[in-house]
């Protein structure tokens, strides 16, 4: 059943190279209980046929692009083209449960000093004998996601806070998460798992595993230095 509301919620969805599965975060933000404000597929200079995807939306979706520059930078040109007053965020390859919008601003709703708000996620395997063998895994469960994709913020949590780090690759939501926490910003965490995160051959954590982790290293120990310092 579809909800009403006033908040205006841009979910924006960041793609570089995401046709295989682009269409189907596309319509897990169309089938949102509680329908969004606008819909952006923010695309980092796609040579496949992710462009034309969105395209075939017509003024159901916003098409927005850029030359290659890093996902980064395409959450950002993405927020950036906004017009609404609440963002969320939806990699093209993950999927929302279909309250997840409606469960989210219920919270803001309830709770006027809200600034930011996340749902649990939860992995799930494109390849079925990977789907097999990782099942039991702990990280396949439910687990906080301080990752974009569980993120529904107000437009000002980011006129704080600042843009995600361009310079970043893998890291950026890591290290916009720390920013927001050191900047004293309200989070409610949602224990309902609203959000799924696809694993599959072309994940870009997966592929570049050691630079992921080395720029993983990287932000920690920038934020540690930050506290010892006392900023």
């Amino acid at each position: 059943m579809t909800t009403k509301s006033t908040m205006k919620i841009s979910c924006i969805v960041p793609v570089f190279n995401g046709e295989r599965y682009l269409r189907e975060a596309i319509e897990s933000i169309l089938a949102q209980t509680l329908p969004p404000f606008e819909v952006i597929v923010a695309d980092d200079g796609s040579v496949d046929g992710s462009v034309e995807i969105a395209r075939s939306y017509g003024e159901s979706v916003l098409l927005v692009t850029q030359p290659t520059a890093g996902p980064a930078a395409t959450r950002n040109l993405g927020w950036r083209s906004a017009r609404g007053d609440f963002f969320a965020f939806l990699d093209a390859d993950d999927l929302w449960g279909v309250e997840k919008l409606q469960r989210q601003a219920a919270c803001f709703e309830a709770d006027s000093e809200l600034d930011y708000c996340v749902t649990h996620a939860r992995m799930f395997w494109s390849n079925p004998e990977e789907a097999e063998a990782y099942r039991d895994l702990t990280r396949a469960g439910s687990i906080p996601g301080y990752a974009t994709t569980t993120l529904l913020a107000r437009r000002a949590v980011f006129e704080r806070v600042g843009p995600f780090n361009e310079a970043l690759w893998f890291t950026d939501a890591t290290e916009w998460f720390i920013r927001a926490e050191e900047a004293g910003l309200k989070l409610h965490v949602l224990e309902d798992v609203l959000t799924l995160h696809r694993m599959h051959a072309h994940n870009l954590t997966r592929r570049r595993s050691d630079e992921s982790r080395a720029e993983f290293l990287s932000i920690v120990r920038s934020a540690l230095k930050r506290r010892r310092a006392g900023v």
